[in-house]
């Protein structure tokens, strides 16, 4: 009896491995019968519109049939921008670029750009999860049922649905096709979904770009025309020919002023913005700005309430958003108004903090005064806001102005130590700064090209204690073809001085061979963007580091202070 006991005892413990084997390989099976369940009792209208593509499947809703006269998402390669919220089955919110949703899950930060996602859509998900890259790449199909009940509704008849700009849908995946979703609680609003446990994604497509590059180029030339107007350089070769071969539309190339008295120099003419160095397009200067006057004197040169547009003379639309002051309906963004508002108190606090004395003269009492410009080895101490076109503020080092954008001072800010031979800054500084006068105010704006480079800077929460470090980073956004070198226009490698492969000599033609030397190493090293909380612990101090996510091929401006030179 004993001997029969133990061999059942033996045998029911095989069988129980056995289950729990053919249990965990067949999960994927498990799972879609769960996510089938729910569907049956709570969306049964969407049982026919299963999407299943070599066992990697999911169900499909559309809320908007999108632009009937714009191409598929399929038709090419592009880059697309697009919303994204992502809940459990319980309705918990674990991702969103919208900050009201964000605020509901708890998880609003002032230093998130609630704004869509602009990723790579190609033959292959790199930079989406897999099943968002299905949706928008592959043709759907439409059940009977869904037709009957929504078809008419969303102007849909045929079975074979493919999205486009304005589709927005719902999927219901099961984790196999979700990719890594997940986060720590905070930057984007994002929370970790459990393992292996479905996910429901709202997409919705605002805007497709096929190339980033022109797309940033547009971008940058439109803002400068409608912000105080733009001229470009040029030099002439020895054939009497423009080197600068970038033409913009209404806009005249000019050659590169030799004296003060010349019209055309930065310090003189009516446009505001130009060239920063005559063989490189999109990388503009602004020797005039002033922020401590405000919108209303009409001499504040970034009128964020500027709608600019690049696209068929509409406003491409981002989301509820238009493509023209960041507007997020939250502190401090809330209105265009509050915009306009946010830029008077900064105009007002910059004339406090560094003018108090004396009103700023500007740029031409500056030179009156004979002030020394930074030149090329010269060094420097800068303030300096930077910004999206859009306006939103991704960093500074004012503490003022974090009092502003944030409510507290939580980090000291000090200033940017400008030193060419350390590198370290983005490359833009290093167009710009040798021309500037010390004591004088400033702006540039950029393509990605000198600013973070075509794969931006991923937004990150990361705490340290006691000599350990510990970050999550979505990566996963930035792995794409264009990632594996620094941009399209020809960069090397990090190397020091030359490094860069595509621009190693253009130091000798900027301004003349003004600038005739070394081409430095700008390599960026995380300088910007980081916003720091630090606490104690009864044993340990634990630092807490946020990251503004800076997104793929994204124009920057800067505008910046340089400290007056020390006698």
């Amino acid at each position: 009896m004993q001997f029969k006991k133990l061999f059942t005892i033996a045998v029911a413990a095989l069988l129980m491995t056995a289950c729990a084997k053919e249990t965990a390989n067949d999960y994927d099976y498990y799972e879609d019968l769960s996510l089938k369940a729910w569907i049956s009792q709570h969306r049964p209208e969407l049982k026919d519109n299963y999407q299943d593509y070599d066992k990697r499947g999911y169900y499909l809703d559309i809320l908007n049939a999108g632009d009937t006269e714009a191409k598929p998402l399929n038709d090419t390669i592009c880059w697309v921008r697009f919303n994204l919220t992502g809940r459990d089955l319980q309705g918990n919110i674990i991702l969103t670029r919208n900050a009201r949703e964000a605020e509901l899950a708890g998880s609003f930060t002032k230093y998130t750009h609630y704004v869509p996602y602009y990723m790579y859509c190609g033959d292959a998900f790199y930079t989406l999860n897999e099943g968002t890259w299905l949706a928008m790449r592959k043709e759907q199909k439409l059940g009977a049922e869904f037709l009957a009940a929504k078809g008419a509704e969303l102007g849909l008849s045929d079975e074979k649905y493919l999205l486009r700009i304005g589709s927005e849908v719902m999927l219901y995946m099961p984790s196999r096709v979700t990719g890594s979703v997940g986060g720590d609680g905070g930057y984007e609003g994002q929370f970790a979904l459990e393992e292996g446990k479905p996910f429901i994604a709202t997409i919705e497509i605002c805007d497709t770009v096929k190339n980033p590059l022109q797309r940033e180029a547009l971008d940058v030339d439109a803002f400068c025309k409608a912000n105080g107007g733009l001229m470009i350089y040029t030099t002439k070769d020895d054939k009497g020919e423009n080197k600068q071969t970038t033409e913009v539309e209404g806009v005249e190339l000019v050659a590169i002023p030799t004296t003060m008295e010349d019209t055309n120099h930065p310090h003189l003419n009516a446009n505001r913005w130009v060239s920063a160095c005559d063989t490189i397009a999109q990388l503009y200067v602004n020797h005039r700005f002033d922020p401590t006057t405000t919108p209303e004197e009409m001499i504040y040169d970034l009128d964020f309430n500027q709608k600019v547009s690049t696209v068929d003379n509409k406003y491409p639309t981002y989301g509820q958003v238009k493509y023209g002051p960041y507007v997020a309906g939250m502190e401090p963004y809330v209105s265009e108004g509050s915009v306009s508002e946010l830029n008077r108190k900064i105009a007002e606090a910059l004339k406090e903090r560094f003018h108090s004395d004396e009103p700023y003269a500007g740029v031409e009492e500056l030179v009156k005064e004979g002030a020394d410009s930074v030149g090329l080895s010269g060094k420097a101490k800068i303030w300096y806001i930077g910004r999206f076109l859009d306006g939103f503020i991704f960093d500074t080092n004012i503490d003022e102005v974090k009092e502003i954008i944030y409510g507290e001072v939580v980090s000291k800010g000090s200033a940017l130590e400008y030193t060419p031979e350390e590198g370290g800054l983005i490359e833009a500084f290093y167009y710009t700064i040798p021309t500037m006068r010390f004591g004088q105010w400033g702006a540039l704006i950029t393509t990605s090209t000198f600013g973070y480079g075509a794969s931006g800077q991923n937004g990150a929460t990361s705490s340290s204690s006691s000599g350990y470090s510990s970050s999550y980073y979505d990566y996963l956004n930035y792995l794409n073809y264009y990632n594996y070198y620094n941009s399209y226009y020809g960069y090397g490698g990090m190397g020091g001085y030359g490094g860069y492969g595509g621009y190693g000599g253009y130091y000798g033609n900027y301004y003349d061979s003004y600038y005739g030397g070394g081409y430095y190493d700008p390599y960026y090293s995380g300088y910007y963007g980081n916003y720091y909380n630090s606490y104690d612990t009864e044993e340990e101090v634990v630092t807490t580091t946020t990251s503004t996510e800076i997104p793929s091929y994204s124009p920057l401006i800067f505008e910046f202070y340089i400290e007056p030179a020390k006698e």
